[in-house]
């Protein structure tokens, strides 16, 4: 079954998958979220509806050396800007 995907949002995930976790800002949904939402802000969406589609997206993103650049700088911003103004304490706790 085919299916709408933004191959964009999916890149910045698994980034942050591997590297969120050697930051030194809170580890908590919250602030991962912000710091998901801020880069992909920053960034075009790329749809793909077929595996093909996800591929040859995926090959872009692989051999661009600027994109993994520019992922890298977007997520340092982010997470700097999470780390002034964390929004975690603004939520009531998850029961």
């Amino acid at each position: 079954m085919m299916q709408l995907r933004n191959f964009t949002e999916e890149t910045v995930r698994a980034f942050l998958d591997r590297l969120y976790p050697t930051t030194d800002i809170c580890q908590c949904e919250i602030c991962r979220l912000d710091v998901t939402a801020i880069m992909l802000n920053g960034f075009k969406p790329h749809y793909v509806v077929t595996e093909v589609g996800a591929l040859y997206a995926q090959l872009e993103g692989d051999f661009d050396p600027q994109y993994k650049v520019d992922l890298m700088s977007s997520m340092a911003q982010a997470v700097k800007l999470v780390k002034e103004r964390p929004r975690h304490d603004q939520f009531p706790p998850a029961e």
